[in-house]
This record gives C-alpha cells, sequence and structure tokens, in this order.
C-alpha cells in the first residue's frame, strides 16, 4: 500500500513521529509519499518525494501527524480523491487522531491492510455577499457564525430547506457535524452524536431566550442563514473548522448543507466511540465506572 504523511512540523516532535512513522512503513513493505518541504527534513532515501496534490491522488491512504488541526486539514484534502485517512497523534488531545505512540502495532496493521471505514458527514458552505461575490468552503467539524463586536449580540434566522425555521437572538450559532460534536458544539451545551450518524447539530451561543436550546437535524434538507438589522447594522464572522472565511454583514446569505462525498475515516481498532469520548474527554474509562459504581 502506498501512504502519503501529512506532518504538521510546527509541533516539537511531529518530525521525529514522522520519520519513525516512514521507518516502520518501509520495514513493513509500504509506500511511503512526501513533500520535497517534509523530506527535506526527514531526509527518507526510500521514500517517494511528490508535490501535495500528486501525493495525494496517488495514496492508498493519508496519515496525519500532528493533532486534531492537522487531522481536519488532512481529511478535506482527501475529500476530493476520495482517499482514507488516520491520525497519529503529536499534539495534546488528539481526540481525532487514533493512534498514539509507540505505534509499530497499529502500523503494521494498517501497512497489511488490517482496518475498517468510517464514513463521517461533512458540510458544503456557501457564503453569497450582497456585492455578487461568493465563497464556498467544506467542514468536517463546525460552521461558526460569530459576533464581531464584544458588546453586543446578533440576530439570525435559520430556514431549512425554504421555510422558516427558527430565530436566535445570541452571540452565535454553531452547525456542527456528528464529528465536530465533541467540540465547541459541546462547550456551547449541543448534544454529542455518534459520528458513524447522519445529521447537523444547530447550537445557539450564550442564547438570550432560555427557549433556545441545541437541535439535532437530519441532512435531507438545506439550511439557509441570515442576519436580521435591528437598531445598527450586523457585524459577524463565519468561521469554517476554526478559521474566519469571511465576514457576515447585513444582506449575506449562508447557505449549508450536507456534501454528497463523505470523509473516510480509517478504523484500526474495535475500540468504540464511547470508549474515545470516555478516555479522551474525562479521562475515565467505560470500565472503570462500572468499578466506580
Amino acid at each position: 500500500m502506498r501512504f502519503y504523511l501529512v506532518v504538521n512540523l510546527d509541533k516539537a516532535n511531529a518530525a521525529d513521529c514522522a520519520a519513525e512513522a516512514a521507518a516502520e512503513l518501509l520495514r513493513c513493505g509500504a509506500e511511503v509519499l512526501l513533500t520535497p518541504e517534509l523530506n527535506a527534513v526527514l531526509n527518507c532515501s526510500g521514500c517517494q518525494v511528490l508535490d501535495e496534490r500528486e501525493a495525494m491522488q496517488s495514496c492508498d491512504a493519508a496519515i496525519s501527524i500532528g493533532g486534531d488541526g492537522t487531522m481536519i486539514h488532512t481529511a478535506l484534502d482527501a475529500l476530493e480523491f476520495d482517499r482514507p485517512v488516520i491520525g497519529i497523534n503529536s499534539g495534546r488531545l488528539g481526540y481525532l487522531t487514533q493512534i498514539e505512540p509507540p505505534f509499530g502495532d497499529s502500523l503494521q496493521k494498517l501497512a497489511a491492510g488490517q482496518f475498517g471505514i468510517q464514513p463521517r458527514t461533512v458540510l458544503s458552505v456557501t457564503v453569497r455577499q450582497p456585492d455578487g461575490s461568493t465563497c464556498q468552503s467544506y467542514a468536517l467539524n463546525d460552521v461558526v457564525i460569530a459576533r464581531q463586536m464584544v458588546a453586543s449580540m446578533i440576530d439570525i434566522e435559520v430556514f431549512r430547506g425554504g421555510a422558516a425555521f427558527a430565530s436566535y437572538r445570541a452571540d452565535g450559532l454553531i452547525f456542527a457535524t456528528p464529528t465536530g460534536s465533541t467540540a465547541y458544539s459541546m462547550s456551547a451545551g449541543g448534544a454529542i452524536v455518534d459520528p458513524g450518524m447522519d445529521c447537523l447539530i444547530v447550537t445557539p451561543i450564550c442564547p438570550h431566550s432560555l427557549a433556545d436550546r441545541s437541535v439535532v437535524l437530519g441532512p435531507d434538507a438545506p439550511l439557509e442563514v441570515r442576519l436580521v438589522t435591528r437598531n445598527t447594522p450586523p457585524d459577524a464572522g463565519v468561521a469554517v473548522d476554526g478559521t474566519t472565511i469571511c465576514p457576515m454583514v447585513d444582506g449575506t446569505r449562508l447557505e449549508i448543507s450536507a456534501a454528497a462525498r463523505k470523509s473516510r475515516f480509517i478504523q484500526l481498532s474495535a475500540s468504540s466511540f464511547y470508549q474515545t469520548l470516555g478516555k479522551k474527554l474525562t479521562g475515565t474509562e467505560p470500565a472503570e465506572i462500572e468499578r466506580k459504581a
């Protein structure tokens, strides 16, 4: 098999992890693809050097080495070519990355093709500005509308399938995938959803009304989001997977729908989402909870 290593060299030990991973994969008979920039650091004589796009297109799977941000970036890049992805954690939490050092056994299974694939919902995002310009993107975790002015809330209208769905007066609004349900949406009080489900979670950020709560929606109808002008023109920004992509003003229309193509996450172990949830977010394994009961 051919594996493309995508490495965040800003992480302190990412280069060392990448060198170890490349050596182990080569030892197992796999082919390893690197970009010229990464190979300049690793100097891997047995690896193939290709540019980013060619490497992703040529590989059988991509291996992200870094944290969750690197994993998201890799998964979205792999989406175009329908390549599966897996992550090696060299960051802090590493909630989306499945492999932790030491990772020899995991890479041996990977090289032997002993893994499953879990499809993950991806959101398609289009922002249409009043001047006619558009901005398009994809989100693996979430799309966030957030106020830019500290002292004022924003008013948001949401339409689903062309019909009025809800209105919010809040600091912002989160549209999360099941994968992103354990990120910002969870911190704002949103539901935690199994990443294998096909749905969308809408969670208000600090809403003014006690009646405004997180809602789980099916993926069958697209959403359209608009800001409402009250006494002053609204001032907000749109962020996709943590990166602000454009402003949102009076007349801006944000369109969100489930993308036709899903991200493909490699699953190496029988460890469930709920075991990972307990271990990563609470530091407690399910078995430990049972023993304490």
